[in-house]
């Protein structure tokens, strides 16, 4: 069990092989507490739709997206718009190719449809990852339990689709302001949970719950930024 304690620097091969085991049909959270860490995930994900030919939608939830693609620009890293569809919830700031707008409406139902609708017509019957951010933006306008309980019940729902890969990256600070924290619940109903955080001048990726922790005998794995931005100039 110390061997599964002990954390290793991955190579960039040792990350492929992470994202390989997310499938279609599966739900994964990204929980980040690292300063770089939704940067690091997003593009990370950007990569493996491209080398697996799958298209990735971003649901952009009130202008999170436009945040950190500006800090991965900053960073030196481009990421040309066509590899990025975007469905903007709500917000004014646009990038990658927004290809639907919806405007922000407090029933859950309501709101989940519409998302649907949009990338039923965007994908038809095709294999698509669909990339969430700013899931606790919206969960902090939800306000009431209710509400919440409902939408935690209609991401459940999307379990078993086998058109579609779910990804919600998420800043964990900020859902731990929230009344009711619902990441316990979203963390019961997923098939894979990641969390990121600092480790000095690294990021540690914990394996929470991961195919990947039987297949390589490790729940922990470091990444240096340095190395990262190596491998994607």
């Amino acid at each position: 069990m110390e061997a599964l304690k002990k954390p290793v620097l991955i190579t960039e091969r040792d990350l492929d092989e992470l994202l390989e085991q997310i499938w279609p049909g599966g739900t994964t959270i990204v929980e980040n507490r690292a300063s770089l860490g939704i940067e690091f995930a997003l593009h990370a994900f950007i990569q493996y739709s491209k080398k697996r030919g799958i298209p990735l939608i971003v649901e952009d939830i009130f202008d999170t997206l436009p945040v950190y693609m500006t800090h991965l620009r900053l960073m030196g890293v481009q990421v040309k718009d066509p590899d990025v569809k975007v469905i903007k919830v709500g917000g004014t700031q646009e990038v990658g190719d927004v290809i639907a707008r919806i405007k922000f409406g407090n029933d859950p139902h309501v709101y989940q449809e519409k998302i649907d609708r949009e990338l039923q017509k965007i994908t038809g019957n095709s294999t698509y990852v669909h990339l969430v951010l700013g899931l606790e933006r919206l969960l902090v306008l939800q306000g009431d339990v209710h509400s919440i309980y409902t939408l935690m019940g209609l991401i459940k729902q999307k379990l078993g689709d086998a058109r579609r890969i779910n990804l919600y990256l998420i800043e964990t600070p900020i859902m731990e302001t929230l009344e009711f924290n619902p990441l316990p619940m979203l963390e019961d109903l997923a098939t894979s949970v990641i969390e990121l955080q600092d480790e000095d001048e690294l990021i540690d990726i914990k394996l929470k719950k991961s195919v990947f922790t039987l297949l390589m005998h490790r729940d922990h794995l470091l990444v240096s930024p340095r190395e990262i931005l190596r491998w994607w100039m």
